[in-house]
């Protein structure tokens, strides 16, 4: 989603024009960036129009998912200890991840992060189950956010296995059809 299109996010631009607002702006992005990691979090927008999704639980009902686009996003990521479940297939952990991303980053990159778009970092296709504003994130008494939390899971779908390279589909997501020769 478009930076913009989130107006319940935005706030009054003569605050923003404040030279102690763009001071702060400009503190957070820098140190968002030096914290991040190297290479930074590939944020993956889920393509709603092209694909059928679902409006209640925001998850693609499509047999693959489309990304409109793949954007890397200086975040800085903090998890804590797995929550340990007991599934059909044994004890299994329930990692949450929550990336913490820049106001003025996401400006430049035009980028806002929506339930259901993907991470991609460290091997591991995280999905995003909720985008927040923590409560010391606002500069003084003012509306202006700094940064917000995007709280993400590892779907079950993905299994927590590592992908070498998530832009080529594994071989039980390819289609075997067969290539048309060329003439």
């Amino acid at each position: 989603m478009k930076f913009t299109e989130r107006r319940e996010w935005l706030y009054d631009p003569q605050v923003f024009g404040k030279k102690d607002v763009q001071t702060a702006l400009r503190i957070h992005a820098e140190a968002t960036r030096k914290h991040s990691g190297n290479p930074p979090p590939v944020f993956m927008e889920v393509d709603r129009r092209s694909c059928k999704y679902d409006q209640l639980w925001h998850v693609p009902l499509d047999d693959r998912t489309q990304f409109s686009r793949t954007i890397p996003v200086p975040a800085i990521n903090s998890f804590e200890r797995p929550d340990w479940r007991l599934t059909k297939v044994g004890i299994v952990p329930q990692r949450k991840d929550k990336f913490t991303l820049s106001n003025l980053i996401l400006q430049q990159l035009d980028y806002f992060p929506m339930r259901g778009d993907m991470v991609s970092w460290n091997g591991y296709r995280y999905m995003i189950i909720n985008v927040v504003l923590e409560p010391n994130g606002y500069w003084q008494q003012t509306n202006v956010w700094l940064g917000l939390v995007c709280e993400c899971v590892i779907p079950p779908d993905g299994d927590a296995r590592p992908l070498v390279d998530i832009s080529t589909p594994p071989l039980a997501e390819i289609a075997q059809v067969n290539p048309t020769p060329r003439v």
